[in-house]
């Protein structure tokens, strides 16, 4: 884990039976380094974070194919938390509509998950420069609910890294409900990483949280999986699927709407 302390974040090794624990900057975040071989129960980890949650402490699940290939993601969200970034006012940007292939490029190199398709897509650009990304899906009518209600998604947000933006969630996010007046704005937390903080601080409202997902990850590409979306040909019970795949988890998300 030299890459922290290359860039003046210390880190300390907490001694522990069950996990690899490293404490990070003053020690009010906490990664816990999980490897292809670890046997811990997702249900571990959730417990994990809410113990550490009640002492004010941020922990972060960090699996080893995250690190080995999301490396420069991994630091920035870090250096994220510690509040470590170069702070930028959103009132010094200006809002300009991208395309699939400027979000694509700007998640792929700035947000955990990489990029995801979306319908709508907005950056922040500062002196012809993007410094940060929002990307919504199309409007969905609800049914069961009043007649017209439209619900829409945020699927992505990220800064770009080393960076905040003082103000640039809220300001993309009001610029796409002037734009598109929706009813209610639906987004997800990773829980491995967040415990909600900035959607809390926005407005939204926690309103579930999924339970922990069981992902499969290529040995030799280290993509990622979920069930549902292997390559045609496989799926759980197939007989090629323990050879060329680990079968790992995350811990959930949290959703949250915001009501408007």
């Amino acid at each position: 884990m030299t890459s922290f302390e290359d860039i003046g974040i210390t880190i300390h090794y907490i001694k522990s039976p069950d996990y690899c624990l490293l404490s990070v900057g003053v020690g009010n975040v906490m990664i816990n380094c999980i490897s292809f071989e670890s046997s811990v129960r997702p249900e571990d980890l959730v417990l994990l974070q809410e113990q550490y949650q009640q002492k004010n402490v941020s922990m972060v699940h960090l699996w080893e194919d995250i690190w080995v290939t999301r490396k420069a993601q991994v630091i920035g969200r870090i250096s994220s938390i510690l509040g470590l970034n170069k702070r930028i006012h959103a009132r010094k940007t200006k809002i300009v509509s991208i395309t699939q292939k400027q979000a694509d490029d700007f998640l792929n190199d700035n947000h955990l998950q990489a990029s995801a398709k979306s319908k709508y897509k907005y950056g922040l650009s500062l002196d012809d420069q993007i410094i940060a990304v929002g990307c919504f899906s199309n409007l969905r009518y609800m049914k069961g609910l009043k007649p017209g209600y439209r619900s829409a998604e945020l699927i992505r947000f990220a800064t770009l890294t080393g960076f905040t933006v003082i103000g640039g969630f809220s300001k993309l996010l009001k610029n796409f409900i002037q734009t598109f007046n929706p009813d209610d704005l639906m987004s997800y937390a990773d829980r491995d990483w967040s415990l909600g903080k900035a959607y809390e601080q926005s407005g939204f409202k926690l309103t579930d949280i999924t339970p922990p997902a069981e992902i499969w990850l290529k040995r030799d590409t280290l993509g990622r999986y979920f069930s549902h979306r292997l390559p045609v040909g496989l799926n759980n019970d197939s007989s090629s699927i323990n050879e060329e795949y680990i079968k790992v988890y995350n811990t959930g998300n949290l959703k949250y709407i915001l009501y408007l």
